[in-house]
């Protein structure tokens, strides 16, 4: 079974057409893989969806590294 990082590294990768050698833990989601507050917003739908969690409006700002979106799902899904 795929990790929680491989999952979100290919969720990016499929949403968002970036490559997987670019997605790594410590990549910074807005200055290392260039999302811009729409892309932010559309990987927490897709992460909510594919992870079966919801992220609170309020946590969205705190994510902002690969590790940070892989310990937060490891955290509450």
């Amino acid at each position: 079974m795929a990790t929680t990082f491989e999952r979100v590294q290919k969720l990016i990768n499929t949403e968002l057409n970036i490559p997987t050698d670019k997605i790594t833990v410590n990549a910074h989601l807005f200055d290392d893989l260039n999302f811009d507050s729409l892309d932010a917003i559309e990987m927490v739908l897709t992460i909510e969806t594919e992870f079966d969690i919801v992220v609170p409006d309020e946590n969205i700002d705190e994510l902002v590294t690969v590790q940070q979106l892989v310990t937060y799902i490891d955290a509450n899904s």
